[in-house]
């Protein structure tokens, strides 16, 4: 996995914009894991950190974070159908491990909607190597299955925002094939494309936002879907 070593962080708020351009994804391990910052979600951040989302193109972050409402995977559904998620995190391509860590990060999206932990923290609860948490990490990113926001505070690389938005998605959509209740509001959400797993690939997910979902047109322009169609 490429990374690039020799980028000067700044106090930004970085997204890979550019697909032919690889994000540095791994996290700054001399950062003081005992500082506000790098205790994620055990403690909030400081309040300056709302600097680092001012640039345009990205100011979305800012606001990033899943109502309740609109997370589709409850914490109940996450925990009773444990099986058939880790089935289908097993067929793209992840081992045992990689999917205890992919796990972790499923869990903190169920409680808080938004999940941006350290990697040592996630390596430490779920018995694995930081290496391998950073393979599942880029196996699922290499795939559009989750995106990762890099963040800095201070000019110091702090723990990454990881979207699950997609992966979510499609693991509503599996579910609710199989029988499974996912809400009414989940049932409209994985129901408005036609060919769901045709399309899921060339699709925009943050379910943040007011009109979630986003379709590339063949043509050229976008498609989207406002949360009006799903009440």
């Amino acid at each position: 996995m490429a990374m690039a070593t020799n980028q000067k962080p700044t106090s930004i708020c970085y997204v890979n914009e550019n697909p032919d351009t690889e994000p540095l994804i791994k996290e700054n391990s001399e950062a003081d894991s005992s500082s506000p910052e790098a205790l994620a979600h055990y403690n909030s951040l400081p309040r300056d950190l709302r600097r680092l989302y001012y640039k345009k193109g990205i100011r979305e972050e800012v606001g990033y974070g899943v109502q309740q409402t609109r997370r589709i995977l409850t914490m109940g559904l996450f925990h009773k159908q444990h099986d058939e998620i880790c089935q289908f995190l097993s067929s793209w391509g992840l081992s045992p491990r990689q999917r205890d860590a992919i796990f972790k990060l499923l869990e903190f999206y169920c409680h808080y909607g938004k999940v941006y932990p350290k990697a040592k923290q996630v390596a430490d609860d779920e018995y694995i190597s930081r290496r391998t948490f950073w393979y599942a990490i880029a196996k699922l990113r290499n795939m559009g299955l989750i995106q990762v926001v890099n963040r800095y505070f201070n000019h110091r690389q702090i723990s990454n925002l990881y979207r699950l938005d997609k992966l979510v998605v499609m693991i509503a959509r599996l579910l609710a094939e199989h029988g499974h209740n996912i809400g009414n509001f989940g049932i409209k959400l994985v129901s408005l494309l036609a060919h769901f797993w045709q399309e899921i690939g060339s699709v925009e997910i943050n379910l943040s936002l007011a009109a979630p979902i986003k379709l590339k047109l063949p043509r050229g322009g976008v498609m989207r879907w406002s949360m009006l169609l799903l009440l």
